[in-house]
């Protein structure tokens, strides 16, 4: 077991801020993230007798998170969070959640829109572009083939492109020829 200690030591000094970082782009929480970082290093700890090194270490852990993660997301504490923070904003806000969405930066856009993609592509854009792995270490962490990855990578760049440019029209001003009408 020491041994085991050792290696679940170098792989939290090593690992550890890019899972919190990867899982909070997930939960957009720190708390949270850092809660399920830790619950991804004590599924860690638990494999590693079975753990024969096929794959690298930093790969295993992100599959172990984005795993963690979406157990998370799909449990009933998340969802009961989630409404409760939806409903403490709305007493908070006095705009209208419309006028607030318009006055987001492009960022906070993409940020939002990649959150609100379906799970299979939300995993795909985080993986390539945020922490930077590649196509084939992607599929080794998602567990699908490495042109699976592609599609979904392409369908998600589509499906964000489209939302970012439907945002845009809906923020342009109206033409000249329809000022005073409702």
């Amino acid at each position: 077991m020491k041994g085991h200690d050792e290696q679940l030591r170098q792989a939290m000094e090593a690992y550890g801020d890019y899972l919190v970082q990867l899982i909070y782009t997930y939960v957009r929480n720190w708390q949270t993230a850092e809660d399920l970082t830790q619950e991804t290093f004590i599924r860690y700890y638990r494999s590693l007798p079975k753990f024969r090194h096929d794959a690298a270490v930093k790969t295993y852990l992100y599959r172990i998170a984005i795993n963690v993660t979406h157990d998370y997301l799909m449990s009933w504490k998340h969802k009961k969070v989630v409404v409760s923070e939806l409903f403490q904003k709305w007493l908070k806000t006095t705009q209208t959640p419309e006028v607030e969405l318009l006055h987001k930066d492009e960022q906070q856009q993409l940020v939002w829109e990649i959150e609100n993609l379906p799970t299979k592509y939300k995993d795909v854009i985080v993986l390539f572009h945020f922490a930077e792995f590649s196509l084939e270490e992607s599929g080794d962490i998602l567990g699908v083939p490495i042109n699976t990855v592609k599609t979904r990578l392409r369908r998600a760049r589509q499906m964000l492109g489209q939302a970012l440019e439907e945002g845009e029209l809906n923020e342009r001003p109206h033409s000249k020829g329809n000022e005073g009408r409702l």
